[in-house]
């Protein structure tokens, strides 16, 4: 009965990772209107030109990170200049950003020298540099804090 117990359990942790489409696991999709495609890691991880040391609100802790301004990402791979970026993660968490060129907004590729994975809540996260005036204690004020991102959409 225990191993029935076990397998159950393992089954319950694993579903939402099965669940995934293989291009998740590969990547992330940009999308601008009619267009989409799937950038993949690799490349993700090639463009992570940031390196520095946040407070992590959700862990309580100080962390290290490497990433893209999201500035920069969006100036790279969409066209003209979106109204905003809607992030959607791998649970349906949906956030739209309409100050996307504040440079404080980091898309998060690494913590503590190791890619993100589904593991770390990855493949990408989207965090800020500063937390500015906000209490880290509040965790609610982070809401617009997006973790697993599977989408990226440029909306006008």
């Amino acid at each position: 009965m225990n191993t029935l117990n076990r397998a159950l359990v393992s089954l319950l942790v694993l579903a939402p990772m099965l669940a995934w489409p293989m291009t998740h696991r590969d990547g992330i999709t940009l999308v601008q209107g009619a267009e989409e495609r799937v950038m993949n890691l690799e490349e993700l991880h090639n463009q992570a030109n940031v390196a520095l040391v946040i407070y992590e609100p959700f862990r309580r802790d100080q962390i290290s990170i490497q990433g893209i301004r999201l500035a920069d990402f969006v100036e790279q791979h969409f066209e003209g200049t979106p109204g905003s970026i809607e992030f959607q993660a791998h649970d349906g968490y949906t956030v739209v950003i309409s100050d996307w060129q504040d440079r404080n907004w980091i898309l998060m590729t690494h913590e503590n020298e190791r890619p993100l994975t589904l593991r770390t809540h990855g493949p990408v996260r989207l965090v800020e540099e500063d937390l500015r005036d906000r209490d880290p204690e509040i965790l609610r004020d982070f809401t617009d804090w997006v973790w697993m991102i599977q989408q990226i959409t440029a909306t006008q």
